[in-house]
């Protein structure tokens, strides 16, 4: 048991700064070393709380109180000049230097990173500072005279909150959700209550907890990686080299999938354009049949998990690619039966074919003629386009569209020879599926459970990782460098560790895209709304066989790709905690809404089955804007009721039984018709406005140049406030919009429909 867990009743001041360290001297510091550095074994986090306001109509944020958590002890202080002495102290009580090491994690470094940035002297190697990140602003780590700096919510993926509230099992904290109010202006001389304080103390003990749990889950802290991703990653890449295997078998499994990484190389920068190119992501779209239009019954189907079953079940390029050029459209056939295609075709005269929805992606084509009409961000017809697509978008666009056949240009065909993934790797998707299944809702396997959840979640991101992306470069300032293009893919195609080719990311989403428009062509004029692997539709009666009989086919694939790799099929199909079994990568039952209405790609409102009314707006929080619309737009538009809205959608953690009372009045209150949605359904089209506070969201504008002034606080005090560089934050509104060229769209769709 972690004895810092005992510490967790109360925290210190900077003027306890003493104290503070004679308590962590009754804790145990354990001290691993890896690779000739020591690394302190130890939870340890920062966090700052900070006040924004308006100087003269100038936006101007100041830092107000921090806090650090030290292997469960907690200290707080008031000032920056605080906060350094006590990471001096930090650094000669641990004896920190360049060779041994303190990690800190920060929850969402890139926002603490843009306050102490410019007051703190980052680390160099090679004349370049040690601040890693994939893009500008957000570091994934930082280093300074013994301390590591990393961001412990790219590594969990998720908000402090929900940490609190659902991850920790051995070592529980809460964070105080909604106990601090932001909107007080606050300033290093504001007196805080002992609740405020609280707040963060809390906080600070919630990302301590959870990294104590990692380092005992993953044994020891040099274990845990630096991002959510790199556990899939370690995971899979172990199962590829026979990790897990016995000492009699590892080498010969390992030295198989390094002769298969060695067959499966980029062999020039055009070929990796050409990917990227075709790279895509989840289709999300709304029917323009129905967009602006409220609907009744609605149902929806989900597909079990659809991109690792992809990767488990269908064909993916496992050769090197082999170089055909430019062909003739009478060619192609040949090609397209057998192999994995990638090639740039320019198509003429391109009009609707199916006319229930349209695939082609705007941002994806390489040139479009001026005269194209767009079906919010989707071609409807266009008089020329060239695009790059696999053999499996080709058979998408086939169905979607008609063109000029004589006039196909068809450009830099490269073929790769169609098998399925190397059967290491399947196991590795097909073991996390399982326990995600079987362990879901298992007494004591929480945490094996959000592990394993997580992991196949991410399956599919570490496939389609950007083999060339430009260098982040941080020196006083932000910056990016263009990278040698080639060198990187000799990098990529000679890494020892490799266990992935990025043609297998595009083909994992092509496959995806694919599973999901067969759906939409058996749905035709019922279809209403598709996300990547769900999709929504009226009169399901009407579409049950298509769905049953796609259900047997991805389980007949299942068993071949079984059969071929001696692979236990009931990996496929594990059964949850009540005995059912779930098979990978079938339509599923999803929800029945009583009534739907979208006005395009995610953005919809429903109430669903139980009578209960959300949405998805992308902008838009629902857990805050729902309450906006209910207290804005029905019969109960009263404070009181405003607030009772807030608890049923957006509890506390101490208001949960409160929220589930509330949440049961309101829907007895809309069943016996007291309270309806009518209006609320009415008013979701463009113009819709969702005011600061009501959207959840924060508008952030990063200070980068120096600034200082004079604040009074929410209490009168007044206090001199200097920053180096900061971020200001403020609620930010949202309006509900269309483009007037997709409404012009809809209307004549609709016109034409009629």
């Amino acid at each position: 048991m972690w004895d810092g867990y005992n510490n967790y009743d109360h925290y210190f001041t900077f003027s306890q700064l003493d104290e503070f360290f004679q308590e962590l001297d009754k804790t145990e510091i354990e001290i691993i070393t890896h690779r000739h550095k020591e690394y302190l074994n130890i939870p340890a986090t920062l966090d700052i709380e900070t006040s924004s306001t308006y100087i003269e109509g100038d936006k101007f944020a100041t830092m107000y109180l921090w806090g650090f958590g030290v292997n469960g002890s907690v200290i707080i202080g008031r000032t920056w000049k605080e906060l350094h002495k006590f990471k001096e102290a930090l650094v000669d009580y641990f004896q920190l230097s360049e060779k041994r090491i303190l990690y800190i994690f920060i929850h969402n470094l890139g926002y603490e990173f843009q306050w102490i940035r410019k007051r703190i002297e980052w680390s160099k190697k090679n004349d370049e500072t040690e601040v890693f990140a994939i893009k500008e602003r957000r570091p994934i780590y930082a280093r300074t005279r013994g301390f590591e700096l990393r961001c412990s919510y790219i590594l969990s993926n998720y908000a402090l909150s929900y940490i609190g509230e659902e991850l920790l099992k051995k070592y529980p904290v809460e964070k105080a959700v909604g106990d601090l109010d932001y909107s007080l202006v606050r300033h290093y001389l504001t007196p805080l209550s002992d609740k405020e304080i609280w707040y963060q103390v809390r906080d600070c003990q919630v990302v301590m907890s959870y990294i104590q749990e990692k380092i005992e889950q993953d044994g020891g802290i040099i274990n845990i990686p630096l991002t959510n991703t790199g556990y899939v990653r370690n995971y899979c890449r172990d199962y590829c080299f026979g990790a897990n295997d016995s000492e009699l078998t590892k080498r010969k499994t390992s030295a198989k999938y390094h002769e298969i990484m060695h067959s499966l190389k980029i062999m020039s920068g055009r070929e990796y354009d050409q990917n990227r190119q075709a790279f895509g992501g989840g289709f999300v779209h709304a029917a323009a049949r129905y967009s602006g239009l409220t609907l009744s019954d609605v149902y929806s189907k989900d597909e079990s998990s659809a991109y690792p079953a992809a990767m488990v079940s269908d064909y993916f390029p496992m050769t090197r690619g082999v170089f055909i050029g430019d062909i003739n459209y009478s060619q192609l056939d040949f090609f397209l039966k057998y192999y994995c295609c990638l090639f740039t075709v320019t198509l003429i005269d391109v009009t609707p074919k199916f006319i229930y929805e349209n695939y082609i992606s705007l941002s994806h084509c390489l040139y479009i003629s001026d005269d194209y009409v767009t079906n919010n961000g989707r071609i409807a017809a266009a008089d020329a386009l060239t695009i790059t697509v696999t053999e499996l978008d080709w058979a998408i666009i086939c169905k979607c569209y008609d063109f000029d056949i004589s006039r196909i240009k068809i450009t830099g065909l490269r073929i790769y020879q169609r098998d399925y993934l190397p059967r290491a790797m399947i196991l590795a998707i097909l073991h996390l599926y399982q326990n995600k299944t079987s362990l879901k809702g298992v007494a004591g396997k929480e945490t094996e459970y959000m592990v394993s959840k997580n992991m196949i979640n991410a399956s599919f991101g570490m496939a389609v990782t950007a083999i060339v992306r430009p260098e982040i470069i941080y020196d006083i300032d932000w910056g990016t460098e263009e990278v040698d293009k080639l060198q990187q893919l000799v990098n990529y195609n000679n890494n020892y560790n490799r266990f992935l080719f990025y043609p297998w990311g595009v083909w994992v989403t092509a496959h995806a895209r694919y599973n999901l428009w067969q759906a939409i062509f058996e749905c035709g004029e019922d279809y209403v709304y598709a996300d990547t692997d769900s999709c929504k539709m009226l009169n399901l009666e009407k579409h049950e066989k298509f769905f049953q009989e796609y259900n047997t086919n991805m389980k007949i694939k299942l068993m071949k790709m079984c059969f071929h790799y001696d692979i236990p099929l009931d990996m496929c199909h594990p059964k949850t905690k009540k005995g059912e079994e779930k098979w990978i990568g079938v339509w599923e039952d999803d929800a029945f809404y009583k009534t739907f209405r979208t006005i395009g790609a995610k953005r919809y409102m429903y109430e669903d089955s139980n009578g209960k009314l959300s949405f998805t707006i992308s902008g838009v929080n629902k857990k805050f804007g729902v309450p906006y619309l209910l207290s804005r737009y029905t019969q109960l538009t009263s404070d009181e009721w405003y607030e009772k809205f807030k608890i049923a959608y957006n509890p506390r953690s101490d208001q949960k039984e409160e929220s589930k009372e509330i949440m049961k009045e309101i829907l007895d209150l809309h069943s016996k018709g007291k309270l309806t949605y009518d209006s609320i359904f009415s008013e979701f089209t463009e113009g819709l406005y969702f005011p600061p506070g009501a959207t959840g969201k924060q508008t952030v504008t990063y200070i980068d140049n120096p600034t200082c002034a004079n604040i009074t606080d929410y209490l009168g005090n007044k206090a001199a406030c200097v920053e180096l560089s900061s971020i200001h934050m403020e609620p930010q509104d949202y309006s509900l919009s269309r483009s007037a060229e997709y409404i012009k769209f809809l209307l004549g769709f609709q016109e034409d429909a009629l």
